[in-house]
Order: structure tokens, then C-alpha cells, then sequence
């Protein structure tokens, strides 16, 4: 994770990201740190666009994202560089030029089920986001105190596994934080015996030198079992290999502030499985 981008709306839950990612640079061996913050000066109204930031908002923005890199300049290690952009333009849009642009490894965010991010995260947005982005994202709960992981959660379907599992180094989480594996099989439909044996020979042919602890669960809601599960076992970090239109699509449609599995329960990296 040689170079991050840091999304902020300056809230509580953007600091929280900062923390969360300022912890991980040492053993990430991280390089530089762009912040970056979006506003948006058209809106709709009418069917026609209209210019709604002035030259005085536009001002206070870059006064208020300088003073918040301020604020979060002492939580990074002196090798880090950081650095700061701030655009009129979507954020998805926004974020995809800049993982190009910049050659960005990682997308690091904030989140909460009310306010800050809920906006960008809840609804329509949140799969814009993660079907654009090409990179990793690490959503940070709001209900998590930052620290450095040490036990990780991989949750399974026994589906594509050597794909999933070829698409992310996971020495950078594991090996780099000596973090605890945890490997939760939560298949809802049942496979043919040939292809299980399979799935399982792909995932203990990758996953068996981390030295992970197999577990499988079984729940009427999969969403709520991922959740038990991660704080019994006191889960750092979920692991989330994401399609479009798959597992973590259509929670982030249904019911998000009330029965996302992680929210609340651990943060979350989101590894893209369609990559351009």
C-alpha cells in the first residue's frame, strides 16, 4: 500500500479513517497519503443545471480541508508523505481519475448509519462507488477504535476462491500486521460434492500457510451470523471480495443502517473482483 487515497468530508468519521490509516502505514511501508475532498457546484433543478458553489464557498472549502490537515499531520509518520486535492466533480467520478491518475493502491473512507459518509454510502452511491473504484477500499466504522488489525475475517461462499484469492496479496494484511486468519464459510445454496472439493482445495492450497481458523455458521440471516460472528471472535477486519450485483451489492440496497453484517462490527476491505 505504497500510496493511498484518503477521502474526507471533514467529519468525525473521516478523522476516525485518518487514525485507522495513519496506524497501518508503518507496517504497510506506505509512501504517500493524497487527502482528498469532492464538492459538487451543479445541481438539477427543473431538468436544468444550475451553479450553486461561489467563489466564497469555494474559499471556505480549501480553508476548512488545510486546517483539517492540520489536524491529522501529527498522527503520520515523518517518512509519509501527504499531500491534499480537492475537485468540483462526483465523487465517484472523482475517485476513479485520481486511483489512475495518482496510482493509488488503496481507497480509505469513513463511515457512519446517519450522517458523514451514510450519503455517499447508502444507496445508489455506495455500489457507484465500489463498481467504479478498481482499487481496495477500506471503509472504517464509526464504531470502531482504530488500531492496528489482528484478527481478520475472510468470509467464503466456496465460489471462484483461487480467482478471489489471486486478485490481493493478503501477506499485506497478515503477514504485515502478524494478524490472526479467520476463514468463515457462509454458503447459503449447497454445491455438487466435485466442485466443493475443489473450492476447498483452492482455498487450503492458498490460505493454509497463514495458519487460518476454519469456521462455518449457519443463520437464517447471513448478514446477522457475519456480525455475531466478528464480535465473538473480537474481528479487526473483514475481508470482502466484491462483485457487481453480488453479496455486498444487494446489502448495500437492502436495509444498510440496519443489518449491514459489518457495520459496527469491524471495518471493512473491499477487494474489487472486476477489474478493467
Amino acid at each position: 500500500m505504497k500510496r493511498i487515497l484518503l477521502l474526507t468530508d471533514f467529519s468525525e468519521n473521516a478523522l476516525l479513517a485518518a487514525k485507522q490509516v495513519a496506524l497501518c502505514t508503518t507496517a504497510w511501508k506506505t509512501e504517500q497519503v493524497i487527502v482528498y475532498h469532492t464538492y459538487n457546484s451543479v445541481t438539477i433543478v427543473n431538468n436544468e443545471p444550475i451553479v450553486v458553489v461561489n467563489d466564497e464557498v469555494k474559499e471556505a472549502k480549501e480553508n476548512e480541508l488545510n486546517a483539517w490537515l492540520e489536524l491529522i499531520k501529527p498522527l503520520f509518520p515523518p517518512q509519509v508523505a501527504l499531500s491534499h486535492r480537492m475537485e468540483d466533480v462526483d465523487l465517484p467520478i472523482g475517485v476513479n481519475e485520481v486511483c489512475k491518475s495518482e496510482f493509488i493502491d488503496l481507497v480509505a473512507l469513513g463511515i457512519t448509519g446517519q450522517t458523514g459518509f451514510a450519503k455517499i454510502l447508502v444507496g445508489s452511491n455506495a455500489i457507484t462507488l465500489m463498481d467504479i473504484c478498481n482499487k481496495p477500499m477500506l471503509i472504517v466504522s464509526h464504531k470502531v477504535d482504530p488500531a492496528v488489525p489482528k484478527h481478520v475475517l475472510a468470509t467464503t461462499d466456496l465460489k471462484e476462491v483461487d480467482r478471489k484469492l489471486s486478485l490481493f496479496n493478503l501477506d499485506q494484511v497478515l503477514d504485515a500486521f502478524s494478524a490472526q486468519l479467520y476463514v468463515l464459510n457462509v454458503a447459503k445454496r449447497e454445491s455438487s460434492a466435485a466442485d466443493l472439493a475443489q473450492e476447498l482445495k483452492h482455498l487450503h492450497e492458498r490460505l493454509d500457510k497463514y495458519k487460518p481458523i476454519y469456521d462455518y455458521i449457519s443463520h437464517d440471516d447471513i448478514t446477522m451470523g457475519i456480525a455475531e460472528y466478528a464480535k465473538e471472535k473480537h474481528i479487526d477486519l473483514i475481508l470482502s471480495f466484491h462483485k457487481k450485483q453480488g453479496l455486498l451489492a444487494s446489502l448495500f440496497k437492502t436495509s444498510i443502517s440496519k443489518k449491514m453484517a459489518w457495520n459496527g462490527a469491524a471495518n471493512l476491505l473491499v477487494i474489487p473482483m472486476d477489474k478493467s
